[in-house]
Order: structure tokens, then sequence, then C-alpha cells
């Protein structure tokens, strides 16, 4: 098996913009001597992840022009749609390279002794905006983990993300996590707050691993939905960001399509981006009423890149962004056409 003679054949290939199918991707894999299909699709993730690096670091490009370059990635990637046993049983859904850009660069700190959490961290796709030197990852599924060892992050743990160290409290300036949702066989008690969702668990014991100024991004299945005064509804989820919005400065809790921005990584479940800025002072609050901002549904990159608004200077004209985004995905398709013939 030549997994990294597969690796860099599909770089390059998504360098290029070659499109390939399951069955096209299939086949390559096979000519490098690699026929697990949970293998192909993590590998061919990682292939993904290593080129969305490279652009999330190129320090030529601006911030906003770093995120068209992976959207126009993310446009070219075959649909990872092979689902295994093993992706099914442990809930293993990538995050889309843009949404996994956003994200990461919301936590990125100007300081360069800064330091970075994903407890759940697969390939390594969420954490593509931040430094390898200074980023910890975690991972307890065997393939993703030892993917991750082939990348030089700072740490590389498979500790369980529901227990992480207590060396740990307070000792990251960024966390970042896409926990892997299910129920708890028990719940666990947050102060007074009984948590039943592991999604839920997991993300709040990453928050415990925070420094009180340091940033969030978090993200977690479905939509906030609302009961007739316009409170989060009752349940879970309703205890869990009463939670949030009770110890922390919650900047905006944005649902996502799935449809429209989440497809190409084998699913098209809802989701939402949670993006915290430090934890407050003093611990007071609750989840706000229901309100426009939270219950407008991105259903675009680029209204999820003016929804997180990262870099202002280059959005103040919408047309030349909006156009540039075209230009970008016109190219991409074209050179695909051309190499498909």
């Amino acid at each position: 098996m030549d997994k990294k003679g597969y690796i860099s054949r599909i770089r390059e290939d998504l360098s290029n913009g070659q499109k390939h199918s399951k069955t096209t991707i299939e086949s390559i894999a096979k000519s490098f001597g690699i026929t697990n299909k949970n293998l192909v699709k993590e590998f061919t993730e990682l292939a993904i992840v290593l080129n969305a690096r490279e652009i999330a670091h190129d320090n030529s490009l601006t911030t906003h022009e770093k995120y068209l370059d992976i959207v126009a990635l993310y446009q070219s990637q075959v649909n990872l749609s092979m689902r295994t046993s093993m992706s099914v049983l442990m809930q293993q859904y990538s995050t889309p390279a843009p949404i996994s850009f956003l994200a990461s660069n919301y936590i990125k700190s100007p300081l360069n002794d800064a330091l970075y959490l994903e407890p759940s961290a697969g390939n390594g796709l969420l954490s593509i905006a931040l430094p390898y030197h200074q980023t910890y990852v975690n991972e307890l599924d065997d393939v993703r983990l030892s993917n991750l060892k082939d990348q030089p992050f700072a740490k590389v743990n498979s500790w369980d993300a529901l227990k992480p160290p207590y060396a740990y409290d307070r000792t990251f300036d960024g966390i970042v996590t896409n926990p892997p949702f299910g129920s708890l066989s028990e719940p666990m008690l947050f102060g007074k707050f009984k948590i039943k969702r592991l999604e839920h668990a997991m993300a709040l014991n990453a928050l415990r691993c925070m420094k009180d100024k340091g940033k969030a991004s978090i993200i977690i299945g479905g939509h906030t939905t609302w009961d007739e005064h316009n409170r989060v509804t009752a349940g879970q989820n309703r205890i869990f960001l009463n939670y949030l919005y009770h110890f922390y400065n919650v900047e905006d809790i944005i649902p996502i399509n799935g449809k429209k921005l989440y497809s190409r990584q084998g699913t098209s479940v809802n989701t939402r981006l949670i993006l915290i800025d430090g934890a407050k002072d003093t611990p007071e609050g609750a989840a706000p009423l229901k309100n426009k901002l939270h219950s407008t549904m991105v259903n675009s990159h680029e209204e999820l890149w003016d929804r997180v608004w990262l870099e202002p200077e280059s959005t103040s004209n919408d047309k030349h962004d909006l156009s540039l985004i075209k230009l970008r995905a016109k190219a991409i398709l074209i050179k695909q056409k051309q190499l498909s013939v």
C-alpha cells in the first residue's frame, strides 16, 4: 500500500481542478494498493486537508482570497459519501474546508505563543488555519490518529474527549471542535445543568480547557427551534444553550444549510456554528428569545463569510466580492471540463 503516493496524486489532481467520482477515486486508490473503502475515504480527506492548509497559510493572499480559493477547492473535491461501518459507528462527519477555515480563523490569536486545542480532530480539517506548532489535537480513531501523526502538530493525543486531562484546564487560547453526535448512556452534570447529549458534553468539556479570555468555535448538529413564547424549545438544546449563555460570551449562533454547504462531506445534516468570545466575568443570564439574526439560515459560502466577518475591509465592495467568487468557480469548472475531455 502506497499511502504517500496516493495522497500526492490526489493533491495534484485537486490543485489542477481535476474532479473525481466515487468510482474514479476508488480506481486510483486501487492502483496504489488501497482497496479498503475506509482508508480510501480517510486518505482522500487527508489530501484535501493538506491542500486546504497550504492555501490557508499562503501569505501572498488576503484572508478573503484564501477563503475563496478554499471554497473552490471544496467545490472540486470528490463527494466523500463513502460511509463505512466505522464512520457510522463513530458518527464521523468532518467539517467542510470553507467552514473549517472560518471556524479556525475566528479563534486565531495574534500572539506567537498562543495555544489551540481540537479535541475530536479527525484528519485535522477543522484546524487548517492554525499553526501546526501551536496546535494540540486529539483523536480516538486509529486511522485518523495516524494521519494526524503524519502532520507536525505540537501534540497528538488519544484521550477520551469527555474527560480532557485536568492539566489542560484553562490552558488554551482557542478551542475549535465538531464533536460526534449521539446520546449519553448516563447524563453528565455541569453544575446544575444536566447534559444528556454526547456532542453537548464534549463541547462543554472542551470549553473547560479554554482560558477565560480565549475564543471558541463549536459546530453541532441541527438548528435552534423556538416555542410559542419565542424561547428556545424545551429540552436538551435549551439546557445546553442556557449553559453557554450563562457562562460565556456567545457572539453568534449561525444556522448552516447542510444541503448547500455540507453535502460534499457525505452528509446534508443541518448544523450550527457557535462563536464564543471568552467567559463571562460574572455568570448570568440564559439563552435569548428568538431574534432575526439567530433564526436566519446561511445558504451560501458568501453569506457565511459575511456572517463570520473575519476581514471587514475586504467586504467593502459586495459586488466585487461576488464577481471574484463567480470567476474563481467558473475557472475551476472550465479546468475540470478540459481535463475530462
